[in-house]
């Protein structure tokens, strides 16, 4: 699913903050970073098209030409052509053209960078993401769109994985990059949401569970979406509305971005093939 997208200037503030959540629950500090901002713009192709040349036909000679007898035709009649009904459930469908498409078709993009325990590079239409080092160490990379009120939606693909190996979607994140709401889904097919707070301390909001909407293992592209108005939250997957919550702590924009996490698979990598986002009025 790309699109060839003309790239309007962007100013690009991001933050990494990479933390460690061991079973003692001693948390460690990884790396905390700043991204100089980057303003990308791409200018229009211009394309000369030359005159075109003009040609001649000779008359052709009168003949005399036999009329045709007429004969009766039947019109057919017209017949209908079916039409897909758009999904006014869906978000994607309901609310139009998004505010803006991330298609990591370049060969960068405001989310990439490199630890010891992570490892994310914008390559071959995709955010490649990499959790390696230790186990269940949470990794994470903000970045603007800042956002308030939003549908935010991003298409994953997992490969390689099993049990809670887990990409998160995060959005509303603080300027320092430890507070922040994210939607957890797990190699064997569960979804969780949940608010990161001071010290990783992770804060359960909707507890992991099972839906028909996940395909176990994830090899196949799903959409896993975030719909946040106020202090109300929908969780959408692939279209199809699966738990609704409700939490006041963030109720400022902020940033956006993703976590990778191992629990069973080192190297465990998530392909992010789009991210994209519409404002609510």
């Amino acid at each position: 699913m790309k699109k060839f997208l003309i790239l309007i200037p962007l100013i690009v503030m991001t933050l990494l903050v990479t933390s460690c959540r061991p079973e003692n629950n001693d948390v460690s500090e990884d790396l905390v970073a700043t991204q100089v901002s980057v303003i990308l713009t791409e200018t229009a192709m211009h394309v000369e098209q030359a005159e075109p040349t003009p040609t001649y036909t000779m008359e052709p000679t009168p003949t005399e030409i036999e009329e045709p007898t007429p004969t009766a035709t039947v019109t057919p009649e017209p017949t209908e052509t079916p039409t897909s009904t758009p999904d006014l459930d869906d978000p994607a469908q309901r609310l139009g053209a998004p505010a803006q498409t991330f298609d990591f078709l370049g060969d960068s993009s405001p989310w990439d960078f490199e630890s010891t325990q992570a490892h994310y590079r914008t390559a071959d239409g995709f955010l490649n993401m990499t959790a390696r080092a230790n186990a269940n160490w949470h990794n994470w990379w903000v970045s603007s769109p800042v956002l308030l009120n939003a549908y935010v939606e991003a298409t994953i693909q997992m490969s390689e994985c099993s049990g809670a190996d887990r990409f998160g979607l995060i959005v509303r994140s603080t300027t320092g990059g430890q507070n922040f709401y994210f939607l957890s889904i797990t190699c064997d097919g569960r979804w969780g949401f949940f608010r990161m707070a001071e010290d990783v301390e992770i804060e359960t909001i909707l507890g992991y569970q099972s839906s028909d909407a996940i395909n176990e293992g994830l090899r196949e592209p799903h959409r896993i979406g975030i719909w946040m108005e106020g202090n109300n939250f929908n969780i959408y997957i692939n279209g199809e509305q699966v738990g609704t919550a409700t939490d006041p702590q963030l109720d400022e924009a902020g940033m956006t971005g993703f976590m990778i996490v191992f629990a069973n698979t080192p190297g465990f990598t998530v392909q992010v093939d789009q991210l994209r986002y519409w404002n609510l009025p």
